[in-house]
């Protein structure tokens, strides 16, 4: 398995400081889609107007998410 690398979970919740621990694979997977956010398990986005769950692991979650539009 690669190297594991943290990155701060994007749930958006003022109180989170979770991190969360990816491969460079995994992190670049999902830096090219678009409306994508990594949370940690559990963790609801906030700030969208929908969001599904497209991608789960034991140690992050993939949502995808619908921006809200003003």
């Amino acid at each position: 398995m690669d190297a594991l690398r943290t990155r701060r979970c994007e749930c958006g919740a003022v109180d989170c400081d979770a991190v969360i621990e990816m491969t460079w694979a995994e992190q670049d997977e999902v830096d090219h889609a678009d409306g994508r956010w990594v949370v940690l398990p559990g963790h609801e986005p906030q700030g969208g107007r929908s969001w599904r769950t497209v991608q789960e692991t034991d140690r992050f979650a993939v949502v995808e998410v619908e921006e809200a539009h003003s």
